[in-house]
């Protein structure tokens, strides 16, 4: 009886390992154990739907939910970025924000390829707004990662959220590193229109309280 979650628990811990070493030289500000999370839910979070991601950067976070989704041959991940830089990586230059001597759009792509998820990934190169017009998808896990003021957090929930599934899940990041987003997040919390279910790092994932 005690075997099987012994063997299991030695399990995770290897991926988590695993997963850590191969995504570390990503650029990005997910911690392993946010990026873990975020591959469990991929891998294991309920009902039927797409993946979406809000803000990819350089493709740390997406590679973790898409190899999550992949190895359960389960539903690909759209991300959504107009690969700009958010306005803190920006420091006010709207010019394209550029990692080593690459566009950013370009790095993201590569790491796609060298993670071996490419295949696993539907990107829309585009803000938010523009991105939702027209979605009829539905959703089972929507990460939220872009612009982090309150406004832009409140824009992409509210935009989105709609086309959660009645079980679906909203991951919101940087919660209590940016005064916007965990602003708006406790402001949900607040109202009671969603559930808090997991708090990992600054990674926070809630369920929409039922009507």
């Amino acid at each position: 009886m005690w075997l099987k979650p012994m063997l299991q628990s030695i399990g995770i811990v290897a991926d988590y390992w695993i997963l850590s070493d191969m995504f570390s030289p990503i650029e990005g500000f997910l911690d392993p154990i946010e990026g873990y999370a975020l591959f469990m839910l991929a891998e294991q979070g309920p009902g039927v739907g797409c993946i979406l991601e809000i803000g990819s950067f350089a493709g740390r976070s997406t590679s973790y939910l898409a190899y999550g989704s992949k190895r359960a041959r389960r539903e690909k991940v759209v991300a959504v970025d107009h690969f700009l830089g958010s306005p803190e990586h920006r420091g006010g230059d709207e010019s394209a924000f550029r990692m080593n001597g690459c566009g950013l759009y370009e790095m993201f792509r590569k790491n796609l390829r060298l993670a071996g998820v490419e295949d696993w990934v539907h990107t829309i190169k585009a803000g938010s707004e523009e991105a939702c017009v027209g979605w009829s998808h539905p959703i089972r896990l929507l990460f939220i990662d872009g612009d982090h003021s309150a406004e832009a957090s409140r824009r992409d929930f509210e935009l989105w959220s709609p086309w959660l599934i009645p079980e679906g899940l909203v991951a919101f990041h940087d919660i209590g590193m940016f005064p916007g987003v965990t602003s708006y997040y406790e402001t949900l919390l607040a109202q009671g229109a969603v559930l808090e279910i997991l708090s990992v790092g600054t990674l926070r994932v809630v369920t929409k309280t039922p009507v």
